[in-house]
């Protein structure tokens, strides 16, 4: 499960600032610029997302706008690894819909204890690379639900916990590896198998504090 993520728009992360700066430029006069969030995610916010656009000098890998969950009846935010392939929500979109979402980290929520009344918001994030990218899956948005006229809607996929996050829960974002980031945009095959994979990124845990 991942309900909420974190994208820190404060330190000096050249990677995060491009993004930014590059959305910024992009969507100037748009309705959809003043959407962007940064800081803590919550579903149904407006996002970065990474996804192939096609260019004059060819395909590239990008940044877009996108918001997050499919919204209907209730609010979808997240698929789930296992059955992505063949579930009639996500199947269409891991054919023709891949994307990549950038964090700094992300929460999940612990059980309290017997004397606790509280869950205590925890905050995961990888020691070894400040800026990761999540799995993500995207529609369209139809036209009469789209007034910032966005590209679409995303979810995060998720899979079984690893050891560093089964102490807290037993779903986790699917961490994508770096030399694997193009592969599971643009090659379908690939992202099937990395479906099927244990995710193998490390995460430190820590109680998240009110400044984040």
């Amino acid at each position: 499960m991942c309900g909420r993520y974190y994208i820190d728009t404060e330190s000096d992360l050249i990677e995060i600032r491009k993004i930014f700066a590059e959305l910024n430029d992009r969507y100037i006069g748009h309705l959809a610029s003043g959407q962007l969030h940064g800081g803590e995610i919550f579903p149904t916010q407006v996002a970065p997302v990474i996804r192939p656009i096609t260019t004059p000098s060819g395909i590239k890998l990008l940044p877009d706008l996108m918001q997050w969950g499919f919204t209907g009846q209730s609010t979808l935010i997240n698929a789930r690894s296992e059955t992505a392939t063949v579930k009639p929500t996500f199947k269409q979109t891991l054919h023709e819909g891949r994307v990549l979402i950038p964090a700094t980290a992300f929460f999940e929520w612990q059980k309290p204890s017997p004397l606790e009344r509280n869950k205590a918001k925890m905050r995961l994030y990888r020691p070894d690379e400040p800026v990761f990218y999540m799995a993500g899956l995207y529609r369209p948005i139809p036209a009469s639900e789209n007034p910032y006229n966005l590209p679409g809607q995303f979810v995060i996929v998720t899979g079984a916990a690893n050891s560093s996050m089964s102490s807290l829960h037993d779903r986790m974002p699917l961490i994508i590896p770096r030399q694997l980031l193009r592969p599971y945009l643009q090659d379908e095959a690939a992202a099937i198998r990395l479906l099927n994979q244990p995710i193998d990124a490390q995460l430190m845990i820590e109680i998240a504090d009110k400044a984040v």
